[in-house]
């Protein structure tokens, strides 16, 4: 009797592992989906605030030609150089969520126009890791 007992007990523990096993992959498979689209939505973020910030420099030198002030430029530079910070560091969070990062697949996402700019595609380069 005490062998049937612990038999059952044995099996339905077994049983309750094995569903919170399953339970669990798919929750990790959730988890590693939703990183994936959150990297790539702050890159679409990212992107373009660097891009409205390089904008909004051209446009301040270009107005104000005669009497640039150097505080804002410099303002303005730092402000672009943490964006392209901020902008380096989504690319290698991109780099570590994939479940591929190489020449191939990064050319499949120019093809998709998810990476567009020619220094965007430049610094997903300089982080592939091959061989």
């Amino acid at each position: 009797m005490d062998i049937d007992f612990l038999g059952v007990a044995g099996l339905v523990v077994g049983l309750a592992g094995l569903g919170f096993a399953l339970y669990q992959g798919s929750e990790k498979r959730k988890l590693e989906k939703y990183l994936r689209s959150q990297n790539w939505h702050l890159y679409s973020k990212a992107n373009n605030s660097n891009g409205s910030l390089q904008r909004a420099i051209d446009l301040y030198k270009a107005s104000h030609s005669g009497h640039v002030a150097p505080e804002v430029i410099e303002w303005l530079s730092k402000a672009d150089a943490f964006g392209q910070d901020v902008f380096k560091d989504i690319v290698r969070q991109i780099q570590l969520a994939e479940p591929t990062f190489d020449e191939k697949r990064i050319e499949s996402w120019v093809k998709a126009g998810k990476v567009s700019d020619v220094h965007a595609k430049e610094l997903f380069r300089k982080i592939l890791v091959e061989g």
